[in-house]
């Protein structure tokens, strides 16, 4: 909350409007039949695109397992890397940047009770100028390499989740840029704790293309 203070307040006063999403797309299709057609074949495109290729753009970045230090968000210095842009593969120290949009997808703390606290950007700067990715989170009972397929669904958007070394986490991401609204998928694990420098060692990999599912290396074909 106080980080969400500052960067807001850093910017003034500001305005957001949030999307609403598929269900007023349609009822709004409804009000201008000419639209109705184009406006519900776009929302059932998206619906599809999870388990359907036909409905997917060939593939063209391969995926691959990134290692990396991010630091706590409280207790370490400001200006170490606390969270990470799982679009674009980058760590970040969280903060507003000068067009009103955030760096960050989710960052990172260290509990007192020694886990670590994951923080969906919508969590620290829920009202940005210029708006944030929404990004689901679910706890998955499957060992990191042991995942080939990201689930479709029983994502929780913009909540903490507090995990444990060894926890392997899935990650819808909405702020792919795909021109059909498609999300991005990932696995992230906490592979170790160094508490004396407050530093956690991450380990993900992100499927940047989109609507595609496959979470093992390489170009996916799903």
């Amino acid at each position: 909350m106080v980080l969400t203070q500052i960067l807001v307040t850093a910017m003034g006063k500001t305005l957001f409007a949030r999307l609403s999403g598929a269900p007023r797309l349609a009822r709004r299709a409804l009000s201008f039949p000419a639209l109705s057609m184009a406006a519900l074949a776009a929302t059932a495109f998206v619906a599809a695109c999870g388990d359907n290729n036909s409905f997917l753009s060939p593939a063209s970045i391969e995926n691959t397992v990134r290692t990396y230090s991010v630091y706590s968000l409280s207790g370490a210095a400001g200006t170490l890397p606390a969270a990470y842009s799982y679009t674009t593969e980058s760590l970040e120290r969280p903060q507003i940047l000068s067009n009103g949009a955030t760096n960050f997808d989710v960052a990172f703390d260290l509990t007192s009770d020694g886990k670590v606290a994951m923080l969906p950007v919508r969590v620290l700067v829920p009202l940005p100028p210029a708006g944030a990715p929404g990004v689901g989170l679910q706890r998955s009972t499957v060992a990191f390499a042991g995942i080939s397929r990201a689930l479709d669904r029983g994502y929780v958007s913009d909540s903490t989740l507090v995990v444990a070394v060894g926890e392997t986490v899935l990650l819808q991401l909405s702020g792919s840029g795909c021109v059909y609204g498609e999300p991005y998928y990932a696995k992230v694990v906490v592979d170790s704790i160094i508490a004396a420098e407050r530093r956690m060692v991450i380990r993900s990999l992100v499927n940047r293309n989109c609507g595609y599912r496959n979470l093992t290396e390489g170009l996916p074909d799903n």
